[in-house]
């Protein structure tokens, strides 16, 4: 460990020493882990938005109870944008 990471080590809180310990965990479990950690890149967009609508974690936005707005709610809005 070099000095300047020994000198910043000795000013963290209980606290943040916790959180870096959970953190270094992180890093050793991640290096040590037989398969690669997933990169974003690793789906495609198609493919995630197949996930969550086959999830059904977005059905609640199609229930009739949760359009409670209609054309005639709230007044039109002009905006004013330079062109």
């Amino acid at each position: 460990m070099n000095y300047r990471f020994a000198q910043l080590l000795k000013r963290l809180t209980p606290e943040e020493e916790e959180e870096v310990e959970t953190f270094t965990a992180a890093i050793v479990a991640r290096r040590d882990s037989p398969e690669p950690p997933m990169q974003t890149d690793d789906i495609s967009p198609e493919e995630l938005i197949q996930l969550a609508t086959d999830s059904g974690s977005f059905d609640w936005l199609d229930a009739p109870e949760e359009d409670i707005y209609s054309l005639a709610d709230g007044k039109a809005v002009q905006w004013n944008i330079p062109l």
